[in-house]
């Protein structure tokens, strides 16, 4: 779920927002549901997301199951997503690089090389448009959903914030 307002966010035992669980599954430094496997929450989770998008279910719940197995709870580590295009850096060779050569801990190797963007003049429009026909291809959505699925992700990552 993206968590942009505080309401998203669920607390830890002593009243603070976690940073990273949402209200839903999470609340005083518990989860709501600790026994839930991943099928379980894939089950749960991916017929919203077919309603929303108007994507097929089982395409659906392919895409829920792979962007919940990134997640700290059920990769059992904290995995970094691209802070550009959100693209999870699973492995070395997903991370982009710094200026000195060095992975960068926040882009992929697509959005960032040698310590710059390698679309410095992409807008967040442009992003969406990028990105929207592959997500609406990949899911078998109409590209408008896919537009608007796009927009709202990207404003959870840090290049498209404010």
């Amino acid at each position: 779920m993206p968590m942009t307002e505080e309401e998203d966010f669920g607390t830890e035992a002593d009243g603070t927002l976690s940073k990273d669980y949402c209200t839903h599954c999470y609340q005083d430094g518990a989860f709501s549901a600790p026994n839930i496997t991943i099928d379980d929450m894939t089950k749960f989770c991916a017929p919203i997301m077919s309603q929303l998008y108007a994507i097929p279910l089982k395409k659906a719940e392919s895409f829920t199951k792979e962007q919940l197995s990134c997640l700290k709870r059920w990769c059992g580590r904290e995995v970094a997503f691209c802070g550009s295009c959100g693209m999870p850096l699973l492995r070395d060779e997903d991370a982009g690089t710094e200026a000195d050569g060095s992975p960068s801990h926040e882009y992929c190797t697509y959005c960032y090389r040698d310590g710059g963007f390698t679309e410095p003049d992409l807008t967040r429009e442009g992003a969406v448009g990028k990105y929207a026909p592959m997500m609406a291809a990949n899911l078998e959505m109409p590209i408008e959903k896919a537009e608007e699925m796009v927009r709202q992700y990207l404003l959870t990552l840090p290049r498209w914030q404010g």
